[in-house]
């Protein structure tokens, strides 16, 4: 199933729109873009979040992702942002998920996010953050795919 999954597995710019939940589990809307390039001996993803309401912010991060080489159901990338420190993960396809558990360098940080193919060009995600045993957030988020690999702002 995993040459069924058209996110990571093909360069696409991609949509997002939901619902991100605070500490306090507030609800706010969370928009964003998320694009995924594949270069030789690189892939990357770039996305850019918006959370609004009172305690609005704006997320840029960038994923620098190892290639996923044929025959493999996984692989490992690292993420560069605005925040304290490096976070490093897994993309793993399990039948029609992509599971990404992840952590930061000091293993302070860590979460999990599931992205659940509905079709081709849409996905669920679903995912959670913590620092130690408190959690920062979750959110749940409908992904839809824009176009093949247009640049964000283009």
């Amino acid at each position: 199933m995993a040459n069924q999954h058209t996110y990571l597995l093909e360069p696409g710019l991609w949509t997002m729109e939901g619902i991100y939940r605070d500490r306090e589990d507030s609800p706010h809307r969370q928009t964003g873009q998320i694009l995924v390039v594949h270069a030789p001996g690189l892939w990357t993803i770039e996305s850019q979040l918006s959370i609004s309401g009172q305690d609005a912010r704006d997320f840029e991060t960038r994923y620098d992702v190892s290639p996923m080489p044929q025959g493999r159901s996984f692989t490992e990338w690292k993420s560069i942002s605005n925040g304290p420190e490096p976070i490093f993960g897994l993309f793993v396809l399990v039948e029609d998920a992509i599971m990404m558990p992840w952590e930061s360098e000091s293993g302070i940080y860590w979460g999990q996010e599931v992205l659940s193919r509905v079709a081709p060009d849409e996905y669920r995600c679903r995912g959670f953050a913590f620092i130690k045993r408190e959690k920062v957030s979750s959110w749940a988020v409908r992904m839809a795919r824009a176009d093949q690999g247009q640049a964000m702002g283009e």
